[in-house]
């Protein structure tokens, strides 16, 4: 059970629930230097869930590859162990958000949400000539994910936000920190920090709405910050007044893009690419 204190409005985590079993196996077993893909896809094999979320990545057109990944083992020789941990962590990070649906909140478009920005993420990455995609992938499947959280653990209070967006006009971070004295950014960088994911993503989490104020990597997480924007044009929302992902011009000078017009070239291509390919992986359960 998740244990916080919320004192003079100042959020702290002191304790966040552990891992389930089969992402215990998962993580101990990438451990070990001498783990071969067959080994790990055995301990994986055991969660149906989980097989499928990563063979239907494996296979989405961000990836291309050339034939069907139809195997764990060989989705785990294609993506490597490294992309495949951070996808263990990440889908049980969502496991214990317990699709807690409400008036307010629909788990089902904030799965959607994080996996098309995943992949919008992916695809930016490719343009911008950022080093890994996979970095870029799990940075955008996870970036939201403090609003799930908050949504799991403090259903009372994220009914107060919701509501004091809709009465006062304000937008979704300013609401959290009237009631919770931290946002979803900082709540999420947190549970992050707990999981051990690694210093870069913490970063990205934390500052995917103001990229510039990035310390680790302001590239990465202006292209996250880019795909946010772009897919919540692109989806249903998944809380009942939700806003547009408004753009930090910053973005410009992170990305090195020319002008603004260039920007919205870029974002009206990348709405092009998503509806013609993506579709179909929408609704992954």
């Amino acid at each position: 059970m998740l244990s916080l204190r919320n004192s003079n409005r100042k959020l702290t985590v002191d304790f966040f629930p552990g891992l389930q079993p089969i992402s215990n196996d998962v993580i101990n077993s990438i451990n070990d230097p001498q783990i071969t893909p067959k080994q790990l896809a055995q301990i994986i094999s055991k969660d149906q869930g989980l097989v499928l979320k990563i063979l239907a990545i494996a296979n989405s057109p961000a990836y291309g590859f050339f034939r069907k990944v139809s195997t764990v083992e060989m989705a785990i020789s294609l993506l490597g162990v490294e992309m495949i941990k951070d996808l263990v962590l990440s889908f049980s990070i969502q496991n214990i958000s317990n699709n807690r649906d409400s008036m307010y909140f629909s788990q089902k478009a904030f799965n959607n949400h994080a996996l098309l920005t995943g992949f919008v993420s992916q695809i930016l990455a490719n343009d911008f000539l950022y080093d890994s995609k996979n970095e870029a992938f799990v940075a955008g499947l996870l970036h939201d994910v403090g609003i799930a959280i908050i949504n799991s653990f403090f259903s009372k209070e994220f009914r107060l936000i919701c509501e004091l967006k809709f009465y006062r006009k304000i937008c979704q971070s300013k609401a959290e920190e009237l009631i919770l004295g931290k946002n979803h950014s900082e709540i999420g960088a947190a549970v992050l920090e707990k999981w051990y994911f690694s210093e870069l993503l913490i970063d990205v989490v934390k500052n995917h709405h103001i990229p510039s104020q990035s310390k680790v990597n302001p590239k990465l997480s202006a292209i996250v910050h880019l795909a946010d924007h772009i897919t919540s044009t692109l989806q249903s929302p998944f809380l009942i007044n939700d806003e547009l992902e408004e753009l930090d011009l910053e973005v410009l000078k992170i990305l090195r893009i020319p002008d603004e017009s260039f920007l919205y070239e870029i974002i009206n291509s990348i709405k092009l690419i998503t509806n013609s390919n993506f579709k179909e992986l929408m609704c992954m359960e």
